[in-house]
């Protein structure tokens, strides 16, 4: 038969890629089913290892059979005992050193030496298991050595592929224990590094292919086509990390994850840079009781409205932020992550999102549809708080994002209805009718609303026939400890406002002056810089399309006092016209 399938030379690849499929996919779900309930990890390495230590005994003899299935055997012998690392590392007897969370503002090499430090026995033992693989063939028969370097190699690769950035992180694959991990991963389309590790993978690939149709006989030629396949087969993988949808091969591993009891409606508080969300939030909180979780995304690195919600908030209903990225680009790695740990701690019924304004609505609610997300949640629906005068004055891309969130809601918040005239509302009633009859619509000021008048529908959010542009954002960021001039910061914003920053959307911060505490608030091109409760310490967040960094020159060159703790007492006449007078 095997003379057979040399002679033939499509069913010799055919066969042997077959059989290569079927043991690596295999392999791969065995391990991630095995490994996803903590109940089993005790069963499970004790398995894996008595497993692993037969293949290693049978390697010597394995290495001396020049067969074709003596390459068979080298290849399944190869695959086992890599499976004991990975089986190892996912039930979380063999890691790495405990490493705190990073903050959001780590990054670099410190990010990368944190992540090394986190799976550092893991890669150590794999040192130790290459020694005992070489060890165990001293036989002209490699092949269970080449499998095992092959998923060394490409073990690696993936690795770093996945701290620098791809688009799939594949993170719901991970077991509870190991959700930590995720603060190493990182989203984006693509890195630097991936077009290396893909090109010198399939530099490798091509050439054990060719030795492989090259070879003198059936036993090199099984072993050179097992092992070029394999290394294929690694490729592929690189590449599915970087698809524009993810791809689920895997997914009957995750049949052995326990899906929630009570699994939580989800609300997503969304809308366009500035609308007010974060103010409709703060009057939803009074409103929630203890079976309710808001999950607040930050674009910027410095994160205010976590901490304005917060004052407040109540233990009944706690509010988890996330900084640094919106909730459907860099900050994907932590969705299923973060769900998973509320789910867990807090059972909530009800978890309500607020993410970034810079957030497409496509990608957000792509996000929370992946595999080992969307298993997790209940009904997924949008609440869109639209600042009125925006979505009829604002230019046409961002009359589009807002209106793809309009066309998906179930319930439509127009708010800031104060400064609009019977005219705009009357323009914006026949824009809603157009874009979404069947929404209910609720029309405020200042984001006021009753939790009852949410749409209590229980049909999943779709998208709508608006695809809203890509919008570039850049945001630039800073904290201080100074304190500040409140006359000047206003001229500095008064000046934003009128475009001499570049192409600024939104802009919030919070500046500790000599006469008390000030926020700013500008979107829509309008600002106000009011007195607000003392924070940690001041800092300014500004998101737009183009912004300046000669911004965050002007608002240093306000400070008076380097440190807060040189700060003067005193009120000066300038500042009086800010603050409000005690009684």
């Amino acid at each position: 038969m095997a003379f057979t399938l040399l002679q033939s030379p499509w069913l010799f690849w055919l066969g042997l890629s077959l059989f290569a499929v079927a043991v690596w996919w295999a392999a791969t779900v065995i391990i991630i089913f095995a490994c996803g309930r903590r109940s089993w990890r005790r069963a499970v390495i004790v398995l894996s290892s008595l497993v692993s230590v037969a293949a290693l005994a049978g390697m010597p003899a394995i290495s001396h059979m020049t067969t074709p299935l003596g390459a068979a055997l080298g290849f399944l012998a190869g695959i086992v005992a890599w499976g004991w690392f990975e089986t190892s590392y996912y039930t979380g007897y063999v890691v790495g050193m405990e490493v705190p969370p990073c903050p959001p503002q780590c990054g670099g090499w410190r990010h990368f030496i944190h992540g090394v430090k986190a799976n550092l026995y893991h890669e150590l033992s794999i040192f130790v298991g290459f020694a005992l693989v070489w060890w165990a063939t001293p036989g002209p028969n490699q092949v269970a050595l080449w499998t095992f370097t092959i998923h060394w190699w490409m073990h690696q690769s993936a690795k770093l592929n996945v701290f620098f950035g791809v688009r799939n992180l594949n993170e719901e694959y991970l077991p509870e224990h190991l959700r930590r991990m995720t603060q190493f991963f990182s989203k984006r389309p693509i890195n630097w590094f991936f077009p290396f590790s893909v090109t010198i993978s399939t530099a490798w690939a091509h050439w054990l292919f060719y030795r492989a149709l090259q070879a003198p006989d059936r036993f090199t030629a099984t072993a050179y086509g097992l092992a070029s396949v394999l290394m294929a087969l690694a490729i592929l993988e690189h590449w599915w990390l970087i698809l524009p949808q993810p791809v689920g091969v895997w997914a009957w591993g995750l049949l052995s994850r326990r899906a929630p009891e009570v699994k939580p409606t989800v609300d997503v508080i969304g809308g366009f840079l500035g609308s007010g969300k974060t103010t409709l939030l703060r009057h939803l909180l009074p409103q929630l009781g203890d079976k309710t979780v808001v999950l607040v995304n930050e674009f910027a690195d410095v994160g205010l409205d976590g901490a304005r919600l917060r004052e407040g908030s109540t233990e009944d209903a706690p509010v988890v932020e996330l900084a640094g990225g919106c909730l459907c680009c860099t900050l994907s790695r932590n969705v299923a992550a973060t769900l998973l740990r509320i789910i867990r701690e807090h059972a909530p019924e009800r978890i309500l999102i607020e993410p970034s304004g810079a957030a497409a609505l496509s990608d957000l609610l792509g996000t929370l549809h992946q595999p080992g997300c969307r298993e997790l949640l209940g009904p997924i629906r949008v609440v869109a708080v639209v600042d009125g005068k925006q979505w009829l004055l604002a230019d046409r891309a961002v009359q589009m994002a807002i209106a793809a969130y309009v066309e998906a809601a179930a319930t439509v918040v127009i708010n800031k209805c104060d400064s609009l005239s019977q005219a705009e509302l009357a323009r914006l009633q026949q824009r809603l009718a157009g874009c979404n009859p069947a929404a209910k619509v609720i029309y405020t000021s200042f984001g006021r609303l009753d939790l009852r008048d949410l749409s209590d529908t229980q049909d999943d959010a779709c998208l709508g026939e608006t695809l809203a542009p890509r919008l570039a954002f850049r945001q630039i960021s800073e904290t201080f400890s100074a304190v500040f001039d409140a006359a000047g910061l206003q001229q500095v914003f008064e000046a934003m406002t009128a475009g001499d920053f570049g192409d600024i959307s939104r802009a919030k911060g919070v500046f500790k002056t000599t006469g008390g505490w000030l926020r700013l608030e500008y979107a829509g091109q309008a600002m106000s810089l009011n007195p607000c409760a003392a924070a940690s310490e001041s800092s300014l967040v500004v998101i737009g399309r183009e912004p300046s960094s000669n911004l965050l020159a002007a608002v240093r060159q306000t400070i008076i006092a380097p440190t807060a703790a040189s700060a003067p007492a005193v009120v000066s006449p300038a500042e009086a016209h800010y603050l409000t007078t005690a009684s």
